[in-house]
């Protein structure tokens, strides 16, 4: 895997939900649950440090509240 930052334009965001479209329709086994996982998956290298961040508050307000 490269270690350049990705880039999330509108044609990748596009191109991602046509593939869990296309899997929704081509499979009737594929329920709404898995669709939701496949676009997580698809996205979530395109938001690694806004989970990292987000990850980063929530123990930080953990530790505020523990102390309060």
């Amino acid at each position: 895997m490269s270690t350049s930052k990705r880039e999330l334009n509108q044609e990748i965001l596009l191109e991602i939900m046509l593939q869990a479209y296309q899997l929704g329709v081509q499979r009737k086994d594929v329920d709404l649950n898995m669709m939701i996982h496949t676009l997580t998956d698809e996205l979530k290298p395109y938001f690694e440090q806004q989970i990292q961040q987000g990850q980063h508050a929530s123990n930080r307000l953990a530790r505020v509240e523990a102390t309060g």
